[in-house]
């Protein structure tokens, strides 16, 4: 025990003379955790709280124009830019604006698009009525069409195009329907002359209530720091691996190792007081995302961290994580023979558990065989345990599942590591 307490002493002692390397490990993953926090932010907002600007070149003039030039003005959702300097866009200007990139999306309203839809439901009526003359509506059983021209700059998200399609076909629908129910009313009463014509008036039948799912009746609005705080504290806890495995290469590389070895005890002792140490910088890092997340957040206006009433159960969370990293810091160091070899596998190993795990691209959208192999990450491990206690409300019960996967892959690390030592000492 005293070998171990002396040990640990030891670890510390190297650990704080390296303020260099201290201050990448605590100072780096907090300026990581704020920036990706603020870039992300867009994305948990909803789209009336991002600024877009969209050109509009109403050409039509008329009920077509009209309504998508007011459903996308009413919306708030956009920037609606049809001038500049005072001179009214052009369809080549707006496509030329928007191939540079300083426009996301163009739409161009072309002349006589609402006569091409007064067709098509004049067309309809008569279709419908075709053994009556009806003479307040025009003969006319030939249906045509026109395009609506949509630039949209190439580095455009499909998801951000289609909402903006969805939208146009809302207003164009919407005013095809208005036209038909006013021509067939105006049908009627021209094959009825008591009959008045009757008012269009839109309703909505079906509303739609968003609700985020609880089981414990607690209904929080996700938002991007509840989502960025967790998911960057488990990369930035495993990056613990490079300094880890870099201080267990230095002290072979100097013979500090060696004489370690001739000294009574066993190099279990000295392994688990690099763990005990290292475990004590990445619960600290925990701590300070954590405390980022609740006070300094919400100073450059984002949302504040909402942490919830089970923090044991983050603790145990937090620890499991904590030793998961540290066993792999300890394999890593253990097979690597220099610092080069630790510094690129490590870094690279992290990076593909993080892709995996879902911490850059969330696992739901990956193909089939990638969602298999992120239930392999350790990353994808600590993030879902830590979104079931911020996000979906579990107490340690919940995350138990979690906490045994990473603590299983910290005893697999360890021993892996105790064999490739042992198979070395034969050697």
């Amino acid at each position: 025990m005293r070998r171990l307490f002396s040990s640990i002493y030891k670890e510390f002692l190297v650990l704080i003379r390296d303020r260099a390397g201290l201050a990448i490990l605590f100072v780096m993953p907090l300026v990581l955790i704020i920036i990706m926090t603020i870039i992300q932010d867009a994305t948990f907002k909803t789209v009336t709280e991002v600024d877009i600007s969209m050109i509009l070149v109403n050409n039509d003039k008329d009920s077509l124009g009209e309504a998508i030039s007011e459903g996308l003005y009413s919306s708030k959702f956009f920037n609606i830019v049809e001038e500049i300097d005072g001179e009214k866009i052009t369809k080549e200007l707006a496509e030329e604006l928007v191939a540079k990139g300083e426009y996301k999306i163009g739409i161009i309203i072309p002349e006589r698009a609402t006569e091409a839809i007064r067709g098509n439901v004049n067309a309809l009526i008569n279709k419908s009525f075709k053994s009556f003359n009806i003479p307040g509506v025009k003969q006319r059983t030939k249906k045509s069409s026109i395009n609506v021209t949509i630039f949209i700059d190439p580095v455009t998200s499909p998801s951000f195009k289609n909402m903006v399609m969805s939208s146009l076909k809302e207003f164009t629908s919407q005013l095809e329907i208005e036209m038909f129910f006013k021509n067939f009313s105006l049908a009627l009463t021209q094959l009825m002359p008591n009959q008045k014509p009757i008012e269009f008036e839109s309703f909505e039948t079906i509303k739609y209530q968003e609700i985020y799912a609880s089981t414990t009746g607690d209904y929080k609005l996700p938002n991007s720091v509840q989502h960025n705080v967790p998911a960057w504290t488990m990369f930035a806890m495993f990056f613990i691996v490079l300094p880890m495995a870099g201080n267990i290469i230095k002290e072979r590389e100097e013979g500090s190792a060696f004489r370690l070895k001739t000294m009574p005890g066993s190099y279990v002792t000295v392994m688990f007081s690099k763990i005990f140490v290292f475990l004590g910088v990445a619960f600290l890092q925990f701590i300070l995302m954590l405390l980022v997340g609740v006070y300094i957040m919400p100073l450059i206006g984002l949302p504040m961290l909402e942490i919830g009433p089970h923090k044991i159960a983050l603790a145990v969370m937090a620890i499991a994580s904590g030793l998961a990293a540290t066993g792999y810091g300890v394999a890593v160091g253990t097979i690597a023979t220099t610092h080069e070899q630790a510094a690129t596998f490590g870094a690279v190993s992290i990076i593909i558990f993080a892709a995996l795990g879902g911490i850059w691209v969330p696992v739901y959208v990956m193909p089939p065989l990638m969602r298999v192999l992120s239930q392999f990450s350790p990353l994808q491990w600590g993030l879902n345990g830590f979104y079931d206690i911020l996000l979906r409300g579990g107490d340690l019960v919940v995350v138990l599942a979690e906490t045994s996967k990473l603590l299983i892959f910290f005893v697999l690390m360890l021993v892996i590591a105790l064999v490739y030592n042992n198979y070395n000492k034969t050697k």
